[in-house]
């Protein structure tokens, strides 16, 4: 890190407390000219820094920025290692997490970018992430055979539902990977990953997160009216730092309960599917069906128009009245 850097993660640890730039140059070695520079630059930045005659400086806000100390800071209290990597712009964190995992890289690499290039949606689908979003692929190696993974995706949406309440956000979950906020997409998930063909089970998994934060004035005209983000639909402004390190909080503790279902609770009970006609691809085909229920491991309970019940784990459920 240089100076600047190495000054603001002093700042941050230092919390509710001032540090003087006497003890800032000492640790550093440098000089308080050097100390006070710094200082200007990380203001001119728009962090908001208090300074107190002989008492020093303390942090009182920092602007939505990535910053991989004060990220670190967030995660201090997390049992999992999460490694977390920043990109200005990058094609698709998706496809660079992929390349990580399948060169080994751990459970809980997080690759974050403020923009993609190339960002994906389902179903081969193209997912609009202009500067300013937040966009975040997660590695899991989940120890859970094929036929449960869809429950890995429900419960990243459950995670992501419960952190964007904590900052007073209610979302509605679409089954199986959407989050909308007043009846518009605000949250898309897509997850991607290697299977071992002869145990049946996930060498790797990862989850991809786009969630529209603030407004995007070059939105295409077909997506007017079917997506929306967070600072339009309620006026808050969230610092993407934040809510990154609140979703992998929540996402550490929905997981850890996975195999007791404790996600399905949470997704059931903010499903905007569920009592709705959907439109779905049976085994008699697409068809229209009216939803009823989740399984245990997320897949959707429908009733066809004969009275039969069925299961869809594949495809969408476009939601018809």
């Amino acid at each position: 890190m240089n100076l600047k850097d190495n000054v603001l993660a002093e700042l941050i640890h230092n919390g509710n407390n001032y540090i003087s730039g006497s003890q800032l140059a000492k640790k550093f070695n440098v000089s308080r000219t050097a100390i006070w520079k710094c200082i200007e630059q990380l203001k001119d930045e728009g962090c908001q820094i208090g300074a107190v005659t002989k008492r020093g400086y303390i942090l009182l806000s920092i602007p939505d920025l990535f910053n991989l100390n004060y990220m670190e800071t967030l995660l201090a209290n997390c049992k999992t290692k999460w490694q977390v990597q920043f990109f200005d712009e990058i094609d698709s964190t998706n496809n660079y997490a992929k390349k990580l995992a399948y060169q080994g890289a751990p459970a809980g690499t997080v690759i974050v970018a403020n923009k993609q290039t190339a960002g994906k949606g389902r179903l081969g689908k193209s997912f609009h992430s202009p500067s300013g979003g937040l966009y975040f692929s997660i590695i899991l190696r989940p120890d859970l055979p094929l036929k449960d993974m869809m429950s890995v995706t429900a419960c990243t949406a459950a995670a992501i539902h419960e952190a964007l309440l904590q900052n007073g956000i209610p979302t509605k979950i679409k089954w199986v990977n959407d989050l909308f906020l007043n009846e518009k997409k605000v949250c898309g998930i897509l997850s991607e990953g290697s299977f071992n063909a002869e145990l049946l089970s996930m060498d790797y998994l990862v989850i991809g997160i786009g969630i529209n934060i603030h407004p995007d004035p070059n939105l295409p005209d077909e997506l007017k009216n079917i997506v929306t983000d967070i600072q339009t639909a309620t006026g808050k402004v969230i610092r993407r730092c934040d809510l990154v390190a609140q979703i992998l909080a929540q996402l550490e503790e929905l997981l850890a309960g996975l195999a007791q279902h404790t996600y399905l609770p949470i997704y059931t009970e903010n499903s905007c599917t569920l009592g709705h006609r959907v439109h779905v691809k049976a085994s008699q085909g697409e068809c229209d069906a009216l939803a009823i229920g989740f399984t245990e491991d997320a897949g959707l309970i429908v009733r066809l128009s004969d009275g039969t019940q069925e299961i869809i784990r594949t495809g969408t459920a476009q939601i018809i009245d």
